[in-house]
């Protein structure tokens, strides 16, 4: 059972470990970060499952629009949220796709996966880009926790 977690650029980390190392992790789990809109290389080996948490009011990486990063040593455009969630939901062949909103939270789930794998996605309505203490009353360490024991390889 070896699980990558991350928050802001350590989210973005997480999504590298995902694709270049699908094989020896068995879940990652990231809160406000993304991905490029077109990563070099992502190949998983079998399902890779993904839970992503993000504020929607998140002023440093945008919830809702594509960015760039970097103008220095550009990595190329990174993904809204929405279209972070959906790539890996395709990357996953994930067939079902359930929401629960609250006022506080919207919850997808997308499942029957590849691989028994599942992509989940907290927004939170809320939030920006500080860690929030919970979600939907519950700890978001505990939400984080439940969706990766769930998995192992």
């Amino acid at each position: 059972r070896i699980y990558a977690t991350g928050y802001s650029i350590g989210s973005m980390f997480t999504y590298e470990l995902a694709c270049q190392m699908s094989d020896r992790f068995a879940a990652i789990a990231s809160y406000a970060g993304t991905m490029p809109v077109q990563p070099q290389s992502c190949d998983i080996a079998e399902g890779m499952p993904i839970m992503h948490i993000h504020g929607e009011l998140d002023e440093i990486i945008s919830y809702n629009d594509a960015w760039d990063w970097k103008e220095w040593d550009s990595v190329g455009t990174m993904q809204s949220i929405p279209s972070l969630v959906d790539y890996w939901s395709i990357k996953n062949q994930c067939q079902t796709t359930d929401e629960v909103t609250t006022g506080a939270s919207s919850h997808v789930v997308h499942s029957d996966c590849t691989g028994g794998a599942r992509v989940e996605h907290y927004g939170l309505n809320r939030v920006g880009h500080e860690w929030p203490e919970a979600i939907d009353g519950v700890s978001t360490h505990d939400v984080i926790w439940d969706f990766l024991s769930s998995f192992s390889k």
